[in-house]
């Protein structure tokens, strides 16, 4: 026999040793007991097996985070439509508060001045002058005729221009063809109210004299000369005074009593 052949035979037989021994080394005995070698090795892997473990419930927290998360996105967006919900319905009570608020002011102002009218709604105004005119939702077939004089319980709105069965044109003063007559009410001045070739609502308070009083803040109404709108309406407050070129007479600009850009309700007074 060889010396190579003897080695391989005694590689073999040692390597054939290696294999039972570590068998019986990690082999549980009849008792149910492990081995030393076993105990060995789980405590050596004790320290990879914790660091696994963490890494797992780290890993199964965060799972358990993202579903919940995602239970909790549906949730979040169920309560932000309930608070858009409960918030549309609080502007819608707060709208029809206002309204109400606004309808009892004009019956107040009706039983106060002791004047009969109709309320109307507005319902359209142009938008390419929005001084101009509106449209209201009262016509003939509720009394409504040409010239009829509309009012807030602010103060003088227009007077009615046109008028078909279920609405009317309401002509603002603010309109270049408005013409009030009206006096100052400190000071008795009289003059013509008119509206402004502008997009601001001012008025103009023209033909009054160059030698009197007039100071910005005094109120303006409308006169007992006017023919056609009742005296005493609150029409504007005095914002500035210019004297005019011709050297007689001076122009006041006024501020309207009535905020005429913000119309939902008029009062229009029946025509004696």
């Amino acid at each position: 026999m060889s010396w190579q052949v003897t080695k391989k035979i005694l590689l073999v037989l040692i390597l054939v040793g290696l294999t039972v021994a570590a068998m019986r080394l990690t082999a549980i005995d009849r008792t149910g007991e492990q081995n030393s070698f076993w105990v060995w090795a789980r405590d050596k892997a004790a320290p990879l097996q914790q660091g696994m473990w963490r890494t797992a419930r780290i890993v199964n927290a965060g799972a358990a985070f993202v579903f919940s998360w995602g239970r909790e996105t549906g949730y979040s967006r169920s309560l932000e439509k309930k608070v858009a919900d409960l918030e549309g319905q609080i502007q819608r009570l707060q709208a029809v508060e206002q309204e109400n608020q606004r309808l009892r002011a004009l019956l107040n102002y009706q039983t106060t001045h002791e004047k009969s009218g109709i309320v109307a709604a507005v319902i359209g105004r142009d938008p390419d002058n929005w001084f101009s005119t509106v449209i209201i939702n009262r016509g003939k077939v509720h009394g409504i005729i040409r010239g009829a004089v509309v009012v807030s319980p602010a103060g003088l709105i227009g007077r009615v221009l046109a008028v078909s069965d279920n609405t009317a044109e309401v002509l603002l003063i603010t309109d270049p063809r408005s013409a009030v007559g009206s006096t100052v009410y400190e000071t008795q001045v009289p003059g013509i109210v008119r509206g402004a070739l502008d997009t601001t609502g001012r008025l103009r308070m023209q033909y009054v004299v160059k030698d009197e009083t007039v100071r910005k803040g005094f109120a303006v109404l409308t006169s007992n000369l006017s023919g056609v709108f009742p005296p005493g309406i609150p029409v504007g407050k005095v914002t500035g005074v210019e004297e005019e070129g011709s050297g007689l007479f001076k122009t006041v600009f006024l501020k309207t009593a009535v905020d005429l850009s913000r119309l939902d309700e008029v009062l229009v007074l029946a025509k004696k």
